[in-house]
């Protein structure tokens, strides 16, 4: 194998002002590349950088550099509050499923990944996440891969040869983590109710955060669950460990744990090295309809900032700033609806700002997924089940799962 290997400085001297360079998502940003992209910065323009962080600290993303870097995100994460404030980051709502696709027409100029070092064959494994990587390979002009030997390497279809790669640089940093969050008593109250939706045998897809890790533990007494899910979080050890999740009943990936990223700490990514039933896919086949729907009882859980009385789910903002992004909830959701005996359930705690405002309001103005596609929303006052009910049904479900001290203002809203 030709060695391609180079210092960092001269990988990042081939960005070019005006150029388009995509960065590896989720946890997978390479920290070594974007240092010195960092360092590099006052000789360049107007560097389109689009990413999508989690876990990460978009460094680059300084509203004072806007001269240098303008940034498009697929997720608005805390890192990027006072740059899209400022009218540096702008963002981008697109369904996960929808990413690779968009590469292949974005045919950015430059690449940014994370990799493992290669093998005896020459194969390197993107470690952390497929989402959109493999597209982001495939149709970008100059690929930099960032080695880094406390990646695990993961089996799926991270996979690659590194004959797909123009250039390697010697990570110097650790790869990026994200501390699991503490559930508090109104996420186990939430938990509680979400386990009574999910039978034995189900096929579960969760995200990440305090109430998805308190809804993981109160699925403990359950049997033959399966996984497939957008982010593994490192919850899920747990219920892998102690026989809860066995994925036998899964008609597709049948015995494997599947994802399209890992968001967790070290111990998760030793975990995941090389472990013969956890598998990484890209998300045009992880969060695609025509996938999910060969699952039987799949059960999408995520969460949302608020619900209105119609049942839209608004997941990515509060006031005008967005918090998140479209991620994938919609694909799960509709996935879901596809999936025979499947599932939507949105949860969330009923209210917000330290009590003061309720989540579940009168209307939207802004939704991230379609009141259509939810059969199911729990609040720690219980469960309102949505799906073939009428618009003054479903008021009256949610209004029940209201906290106490807003349940007549919404009552009257109607």
């Amino acid at each position: 194998m030709i060695d391609k290997t180079i210092p960092a400085s001269e990988a990042v001297q081939q960005v070019k002002s005006n150029d388009h360079l995509v960065l590896a998502g989720m946890c997978s940003e390479p920290p070594t590349l974007i240092r010195e992209l960092i360092q590099q910065r006052q000789r360049l323009e107007n560097v389109t950088i689009y990413n999508m962080p989690l876990g990460t600290p978009c460094e680059y993303a300084n509203p004072e550099w806007d001269q240098h870097f303008k940034v498009n995100s697929f997720l608005l994460s805390g890192g990027l509050k006072d740059s899209y404030k400022s009218g540096m980051t702008d963002y981008f709502p697109m369904n996960l499923s929808d990413i690779p696709e968009y590469m292949e027409q974005l045919r950015p100029d430059v690449a940014f990944i994370q990799c493992t070092p290669p093998d005896n064959e020459g194969n390197v494994n993107l470690g952390l996440s497929a989402d959109y990587t493999l597209s982001l390979i495939q149709h970008a002009q100059l690929v930099i891969a960032e080695i880094s030997h406390q990646l695990p390497w993961v089996n799926g279809r991270g996979t690659i040869s590194s004959t797909g790669i123009d250039v390697f640089v010697k990570g110097s940093l650790p790869p990026n983590e994200l501390p699991s969050a503490i559930p508090g008593d109104t996420e186990h109250k939430i938990a509680h109710y979400v386990a009574e939706l999910i039978p034995d045998r189900s096929t579960i897809q969760i995200g990440i955060g305090s109430l998805a890790n308190s809804i993981i533990g109160a699925l403990k007494n359950k049997s033959d669950l399966g996984v497939h899910t957008g982010t593994f979080p490192e919850a899920l050890i747990d219920l892998y460990e102690n026989g809860v999740v066995t994925n036998e009943h899964k008609e597709i990936n049948q015995g494997k744990i599947v994802a399209t990223c890992l968001a967790g700490t070290q111990q998760l990514y030793n975990y995941a090295d090389c472990h013969s039933n956890i598998e990484l896919h890209p998300s045009d086949y992880t969060h695609s309809t025509a996938t999910i729907s060969q699952l039987s009882n799949f059960h999408a859980i995520n969460s949302a900032v608020q619900v209105d009385l119609t049942g839209q789910i608004n997941a990515e903002k509060i006031k005008d700033f967005y918090i998140g992004g479209v991620g994938g909830q919609m694909d799960f959701m509709r996935g879901a609806m596809a999936s025979k005996g499947g599932k939507s359930i949105i949860a969330l705690p009923s209210t917000a700002a330290k009590g003061t405002k309720s989540r579940i309001v009168p209307t939207l103005t802004s939704a991230t997924s379609t009141k259509s596609d939810v059969h199911y929303v729990v609040t720690e006052y219980g469960i309102a089940s949505l799906y073939g009910k009428t618009l003054a049904e479903r008021k009256k479900e949610l209004i029940n799962i209201t906290h106490l001290d807003f349940r007549d203002e919404l009552t009257e809203s109607f």
